[in-house]
């Protein structure tokens, strides 16, 4: 059965459970709503008038310890299939009553969290989630969804403020989550040229990375902008080194490194050694420039297409690869109808990178996946 068909059935059965709820509390207690009622919400589910059945229910059927349950399971139900303002009269009305009990009150507040969040009302979000930071089922929860309306946001030390918070068990399980955050906050710090405080949170990311590559990346990126390039070029290639999988990240990093320092022979060997290829554009023609510059342009050309043979393609090395095809750069080996075919379709790919965690494509890399919120997952 199709999710369009699925959402239907659902919300029907639900709502004549808590019609059927009606015609019973009708007929033990003589305390409900005559059995008119009853039938009216019968015909709006049938005739799937689903606001007219809710207004219904949602004026004539008294919370209680029979329905709570029925309430949520179907303001859940809206939420998951993009109902979000049913989800939330169906949650305010829950809240509203008088005679919840704290759990059931706490329930319904971190239900009407989620309706929020999904329509993109943060602020409100931010504050329900902050009233139930001190209900202890509900902490873990809270503090989980405040870090993901601050990383929405780009508010990285209250991200990092509120995970800390977590008891210490559940910060252990997150703690390439927590680094990073670090990293982040560590970007925007360089970003603002405020090396030292970048430092520092650099250092604490340090203290969750267990193995992250980018916290070495980033000390690279913060010795360079300080002019300590002997640093820098440590900790770029520990990343090659420990991350072969990040070695593309660097390559253009390096290639600058060295020709700051004026290095030319450790140049050379560095470009002789590094079999991976850049995939963004700067770092690409850094790297490309570097080999003309050391190597010659024939020497050059054939050295990335060696190198793109064992690494495959990206859009800079199609566009750099068909330029020297068409001024006849390329050996006769790659002159053919087959190479030209595959480089122009490769040069307006719009695939770059995979999550290994969800197989989401982009041709731009993350850090953090857009897609399942997995960290440093794109291949």
């Amino acid at each position: 059965m199709s999710m369009e068909w699925i959402w239907p059935a659902l919300l029907a059965v639900l709502l004549l459970a808590l019609l059927a709820n009606l015609w019973l509390g009708f007929r033990r207690y003589r305390k409900s709503p005559p059995p008119l009622d009853y039938l009216k919400g019968v015909n709006f589910v049938l005739n799937e008038e689903t606001d007219k059945a809710i207004d219904l229910f949602l004026k004539a059927i008294e919370v209680d310890k029979d329905t709570v349950e029925l309430h949520l399971a179907l303001g859940g139900l809206f939420r998951k299939s993009g109902q979000f303002d049913r989800a939330t009269r169906i949650h305010q009305n829950l809240i509203a009553r008088p005679n919840l009990t704290d759990a059931q009150r706490a329930n319904a507040v971190y239900e009407l969290a989620q309706d929020y969040q999904k329509v993109g009302w943060l602020d409100r979000t931010e504050n329900l989630y902050r009233e139930l930071c001190d209900t202890p089922n509900y902490r873990v929860s809270a503090i989980d969804g405040l870090v993901a309306i601050y990383q929405q946001e780009s508010e990285w030390q209250q991200a990092i403020d509120a995970m800390l918070q977590l008891p210490h068990s559940e910060r252990q399980t997150r703690r390439t989550v927590l680094a990073n955050l670090y990293c982040e906050l560590a970007e925007q710090l360089l970003e603002d040229q405020k090396f030292t405080s970048a430092g520092v949170a650099l250092k604490s990311a340090q203290q969750y990375a267990n193995g992250i590559g980018r916290v070495d990346y980033l000390f690279g990126t913060l010795y360079f902008a300080q002019g300590d390039f002997h640093a820098a070029l440590r900790c770029w290639h520990r990343v090659r080194k420990t991350h072969p999988s990040l070695a593309h990240r660097v390559i253009g990093n390096l290639v600058e490194t060295y020709q700051s320092l004026g290095d030319d022979k450790a140049l050379a060997q560095f470009l002789q050694e590094e079999r991976s290829v850049p995939r963004e554009k700067l770092a690409f023609v850094l790297w490309s420039s570097a080999l003309k510059d050391v190597f010659g342009e024939s020497t050059a050309t054939a050295m990335v297409c060696d190198r793109v043979i064992e690494t495959g393609f990206s859009a800079p090395v199609s566009a750099y690869l068909l330029q020297m095809l068409n001024q006849k750069g390329l050996s006769s080996i790659h002159e053919d109808s087959l190479l030209t075919s595959m480089l122009n379709r490769e040069k307006n790919r719009q695939i770059e990178y995979t999550c290994i965690g969800c197989g989401f494509d982009t041709k731009a890399m993350y850090w953090h996946c857009p897609n399942c919120g997995q960290w440093e997952s794109f291949h």
